[in-house]
């Protein structure tokens, strides 16, 4: 049976089986192998790339341009005689206006209007693109990751409406010790930070453009070092959010493999996911709708208790937040009491702090009945309150 001009793909290499050729045999096959190759570089190298489309589009209608007026004026017209001539006149049009020859000829004046006109629009585009080229690599390099590896730093994977808050939050004048944050999101273009001299909280704030869910964006992000993985819930999803949670947990327990767990905190959307993602490797997950819920409750019994929370919660010089602390060297061995009238004794004027709590193998325990927690070990972790992260509990 004939194939009519029909593509065959033979070995990855295109070819066009003539209408006059039986199927099968050769006939007027042609190798496209070089067009294949130089369309695939057009695409890839220019095409893709907004200032190589313009170039692109620039040079088609120069040349279209040129070949018009050269063979409507050139044989009545002395400046448009020959190809080098038009070719000159052409750019003239398209980058300084009508300074050069002019046609003569109804075609050729309806010619070079055309092309006037375009010029503007083409002069305006190209220079908004360079400015555009210009303003990004100033902004977008200081937001690059660092040539250096970084450590101890905090990952923040997606991107919604609650990362700049949360970024205020991590770079609050009073912690000490600020960490380095990395933004991975696959929306990284519309992560629009604001600059360093007008808020100093954005400082140390580095963009990886990517899916968090990928293991080697996640180790440009360098999160084998990092101290710890925030997830938010991608809004692109919509109530799927929590599945690309899951994932992004799994890729990030595998970039770890070779190195010390990085503690995962995973934004959660429906209460259902959270054995999920549980078994994906997340050690916390913050449902708001949960949250919010136990809140309204214990407000409508407690009257102004959401107040105490947004209190704790915010990270402000005049507020207390709540820390946790390696227990003191000289209590270790010492019960939990001990320690409480020790720090109530030597309260600082300037941070008072307060005990009320501590982390041991058996969990967290707060405001432990007395005698029912047993004496402090090496690594206990205590909870307390305080204004700023205490420097010295107790002499």
């Amino acid at each position: 049976m004939l194939r009519t001009w029909e593509a065959l793909y033979h070995n990855g290499l295109r070819y066009y089986v003539h209408p006059k050729c039986p199927s099968g045999a050769s006939g007027l096959s042609v190798n496209n192998k070089l067009v294949n190759s130089l369309y695939s570089f057009f695409h890839r190298w220019i095409w893709r790339h907004s200032f190589g489309r313009m170039l692109a589009i620039l040079s088609m209608l120069w040349l279209t341009a040129t070949l018009a007026l050269f063979y409507t004026e050139g044989p009545s017209n002395p400046g448009f005689d020959s190809l080098h001539k038009v070719f000159w006149n052409i750019a003239v049009y398209l980058f300084s206006g009508l300074d050069s020859a002019q046609p003569e000829t109804p075609a050729g004046q309806i010619i070079v209007t055309i092309v006037l006109a375009i010029s503007v629009g083409i002069v305006a585009v190209f220079t908004g693109m360079i400015a555009s080229f210009l303003v990004e690599s100033r902004i977008g390099s200081r937001r690059r990751m660092p040539k250096y590896n970084l450590s101890d730093h905090i990952v923040i994977c997606n991107w919604n409406s609650k990362a700049i808050p949360i970024i205020r939050e991590l770079h609050e004048e009073i912690i000490k010790n600020k960490r380095s944050i990395v933004v991975v999101s696959e929306q990284a273009d519309a992560a629009e930070l604001p600059e360093q001299e007008d808020d100093p909280a954005f400082e140390d704030v580095f963009l990886v453009k990517g899916d968090p869910a990928n293991e080697i964006v996640l180790k440009r992000a360098c999160v084998q070092n990092a101290y710890s993985v925030l997830i938010l819930a991608d809004p692109a999803e919509g109530h799927l959010a929590d599945a690309k949670s899951i994932l992004i947990s799994m890729a990030v327990r595998a970039a770890c493999i070779d190195s010390d767990p990085v503690h995962i905190c995973v934004e959660g959307i429906d209460p259902a996911s959270s054995a999920h993602l549980k078994r994906a490797g997340a050690d916390e997950i913050v449902g708001a709708s949960d949250f919010t819920m136990m809140l309204l409750a214990q407000s409508s019994l407690a009257h102004g208790l959401s107040v105490v929370y947004h209190n704790l919660l915010n990270v402000s010089s005049d507020t207390n937040e709540i820390y946790l602390l390696p227990v003191p060297e000289s209590f270790v061995g010492k019960p939990f009491a001990a320690l409480g009238a020790a720090m109530f004794q030597h309260r600082a004027a300037d941070n008072p702090a307060i005990l009320i709590g501590v982390i041991n193998q058996e969990g967290i325990q707060i405001n432990p009945h007395p005698g029912k927690l047993p004496n402090f070990a090496k690594d206990d972790q205590i909870i307390v309150i305080a204004f700023e992260c205490p420097d010295r509990l107790v002499p």
